[in-house]
């Protein structure tokens, strides 16, 4: 269940990076690495990911959600204050701006909110075949907007 929680944060997270807050990267100055430094340490974050679906497979398992519903309501609220502490504190530290500051707390809210979801339909179901070929369909959808979002130039790319 967790690998399937994982599979779904990764191609949202793609998707809200590679397309819809794509630009941020590009404009927001020194706080971020070079692309290609940035694009070498992907791995950490995916797999920081991958703790992450995991506790929250526990946390949902542990609450007794095992509607959907339940879990988007949970994932929101634990999204709300994880983004906005995020935010917050990076804010208060580092020399982003106050809008990739609002990004990252969006990027979270919706990476929590998704995989609380995913965790809980999953938790009510006898068999994950179905979910995790849902999960693996939008995730395909995601990429192939991506590349066709920065293939055809409306949103920009980062090269390594």
């Amino acid at each position: 269940m967790g690998l399937i929680v994982w599979l779904a944060m990764l191609g949202l997270d793609f998707l809200l990076n590679g397309a819809l807050f794509a630009r941020m990267y590009q404009q927001s100055g020194s706080f971020f690495l070079k692309p290609a430094e940035a694009f070498r340490r992907i791995p950490l974050g995916y797999l920081a990911f991958l703790v992450l679906a995991f506790c929250l497979v526990e946390i949902v398992h542990r609450l007794g959600v095992k509607r959907t519903t339940e879990g988007i309501r949970l994932g929101l609220v634990i999204g709300v204050v994880f983004g906005a502490t995020w935010a917050l504190s990076l804010y208060s530290i580092a020399t982003l701006s106050a809008p990739v500051a609002l990004a990252f707390a969006a990027i979270w809210i919706g990476l929590l909110t998704l995989a609380t979801a995913v965790a809980a339909s999953g938790l009510a179901r006898r068999s994950l075949r179905g979910l995790a070929l849902s999960v693996v369909g939008f995730d395909v959808l995601f990429v192939g907007t991506v590349i066709a979002l920065q293939s055809s130039g409306v949103v920009p790319t980062i090269t390594p």
